[in-house]
């Protein structure tokens, strides 16, 4: 929470966040058990008294809008957003997974026409492998209409390529379009998922596909991070028993994986957010 109010202040988007408000309350539907029957409710900032609103605060800096009105986000729509562990979630739920690796994400320039704009390139393996069909990795993704397919003869390991081209390039104005990367990754970022390592390639992205119902409900990386450990340390803090039970039920490991992994994680995704770079631990010291 520290590091969001940190990062908010950071941006500019306010001065303070005296009196500020969590923003989320956990909430649990009748006869239902902890995480499977759970929800989050979220609130737009500043709230009635003109505090603000922790969670729209770091939604806004984020992706640039407030919450409308007053939302319910299901634990289960939640936590498989999740990129570690994700497959764990999959078994458990017994359903398909939803995370696409990017095999690469490449700039490319004319510098004629003063245009950049950006390539995805993922293993056809890997989607034929699942059973998803080029038009639903474009829908669920969220990356249609902003980027197309178009032909690839690379390949990898053996493996096919598939390419999938940004539809209208970024017009920049100076002559050196490195100074204006951070614009065009802003048009995709809440739509790439990424993990950190401590060997190259250091960063990995991914693409999440979304069953068009939670769609509305799908956040950026960080965002839905901050939600489940809210959600989680509520739990521990005023029902202990509860996390005790999530953990020995069918999503424990997954929520275990979670609580080991993420929070470096997110300090390091968040690290990156304030240097406007990627930032990691060296794997040499």
């Amino acid at each position: 929470m520290n590091l969001a109010k940190a990062f908010c202040l950071t941006r500019g988007v306010r001065a303070t966040f005296d009196q500020a408000q969590h923003g989320l309350s956990e909430k649990r539907k009748p006869n239902m058990q902890e995480l499977v029957g759970a929800y989050l409710e979220a609130w737009p900032t500043p709230n009635n008294k003109n505090e603000p609103n922790n969670f729209a605060e770091f939604m806004h800096v984020l992706t640039g809008q407030n919450l409308a009105a007053k939302t319910d986000y299901d634990l289960p729509v939640l936590v498989p957003q999740i990129v570690p562990g994700h497959r764990m979630w999959a078994m458990a739920a017994k359903k398909a997974e939803r995370f696409i690796a990017a095999h690469d994400i490449q700039f490319w320039n004319d510098h004629a026409a003063r245009q950049m704009w950006l390539k995805i390139y993922i293993v056809a393996h890997d989607l034929t492998r699942l059973g998803i069909t080029h038009a639903r990795l474009l829908a669920e993704s969220r990356l249609g209409p902003d980027f197309r397919q178009v032909d690839c003869a690379d390949t990898h390991d053996g493996q096919p390529l598939l390419c999938f081209e940004q539809v209208n390039p970024h017009q920049y104005q100076h002559d050196y379009p490195a100074d204006e990367l951070h614009t065009l990754v802003s048009q995709i970022r809440n739509r790439l998922w990424m993990t950190v390592a401590t060997v190259p390639p250091y960063r990995r992205f991914y693409v999440y596909l979304s069953p068009a119902a939670e769609t509305p409900f799908v956040l950026p990386q960080l965002l839905s991070v901050y939600a489940l450990t809210y959600y989680l340390g509520s739990i521990t803090r005023y029902r202990p028993h509860h996390y005790d039970a999530i953990i020995k039920g069918a999503f424990g490991p997954r929520i275990e994986e979670f609580v080991a992994g993420q929070p470096l994680q997110f300090v390091y995704l968040m690290a990156s957010e304030f240097a406007l770079q990627d930032v990691t631990k060296p794997s040499i010291l």
